[in-house]
């Protein structure tokens, strides 16, 4: 996990996101409100880059190559917020979108959208048979994003007995 650039930007805003809420249409034409979580989400932050030498746009760049766009997480400098408390202090962050670019002749302005991510972080170990002790892999990923349920089928494990493990995501916090 790369930090992001120690750059100040000329600016930056934030949308505070909100609940996860959906909303159904009944007949009666009154909709139906279901509440996923008890946490708010979908925060953005919008940093604006002015008068950018070659050199810094090349770490902003560099830096969503290596995320592998909005794949990966990675933390954000503290000087970023200056001294707004605005999210916890120990969030991850991702891209919302591909920063984008304004050359103006050896200066480049940019924007850059990165979504701050608040909550549980389930952190997975896969363990690969007949691997020997100790060749365990823990990962942090956001793989399982959609429309749940999730089915892992585990009919080659060991034991040999078929197993299938359904992730319903139900009464999740975040």
């Amino acid at each position: 996990m790369n930090a992001y650039p120690s750059l100040s930007p000329a600016g930056f805003s934030y949308d505070l996101g909100g609940l996860n809420v959906s909303v159904e249409e009944t007949l009666n034409g009154a909709p139906v409100l279901f509440r996923h979580s008890l946490r708010q989400s979908n925060y953005r932050l919008i940093l604006t880059y002015t008068n950018l030498v070659e050199s810094q746009a090349t770490l902003i760049r560099d830096h969503y190559v290596d995320a592998a766009g909005s794949h990966r997480s990675f933390t954000v400098p503290s000087t970023l917020w200056g001294s707004a408390d605005v999210v916890p202090t120990d969030a991850l962050y991702r891209y919302g979108a591909k920063p984008e670019e304004t050359q103006r002749g050896v200066y480049t302005d940019m924007t850059v959208e990165l979504v701050a991510l608040i909550g549980n972080f389930l952190l997975y170990s896969l363990v690969g048979e007949p691997a020997a002790l100790g060749a365990e892999a823990s990962f942090t990923s956001y793989a399982m994003s959609g429309t749940a349920p999730f089915i892992l089928e585990a009919d080659d494990a060991d034991p040999a007995v078929a197993a299938t493990l359904i992730i319903q995501a139900g009464g999740a916090e975040s």
